[in-house]
């Protein structure tokens, strides 16, 4: 009886370590625009001007889900963002890196906002790496 409860307190112990190990990420909040932008033929897809290209291999961004969330403090420019984050290849600077964009998901839960008929929709979306 008493191993019983020694394990029932030790799982216990052992959950509450495990839940102080996870890190929090902070949110960062894109804007659509003309640079990033939702597919024609799949809303569930979001594009990057610079980098569909297929052939070479391109990332870009699917629906997790769509949320509801407080008015966010700031909205960024992906375009500019990427450029200051340094998320461009060295030897081509028009094409995204996609390892360094598949990273940035590691570290920030990204929200896409669209902003359309005084109506605005937030949605939470990951990397897709194609290659045709």
């Amino acid at each position: 009886m008493n191993i019983k409860i020694s394990l029932i307190i030790l799982s216990f112990f052992s959950m509450t370590v495990v839940k102080a190990q996870e890190k929090v990420k902070d949110t960062l909040f894109f804007k659509l625009d003309n640079y990033l932008y939702q597919f024609k033929f799949d809303s569930k897809q979001y594009i990057v001007k610079d980098n569909y290209d297929i052939k070479d291999g391109a990332i870009y961004f699917e629906t997790f889900k769509i949320i509801n969330t407080a008015k966010p403090k700031e909205i960024l420019c992906f375009r500019k963002y990427a450029k200051t984050a340094n998320l461009y290849m060295i030897n081509n600077p028009k094409k995204l890196n996609d390892v360094k964009v598949t990273k940035l998901f590691d570290n920030y839960i990204i929200i896409l906002v669209n902003k359309k008929n005084k109506q605005t929709t937030y949605t939470e979306v990951g990397p897709v790496f194609a290659i045709e």
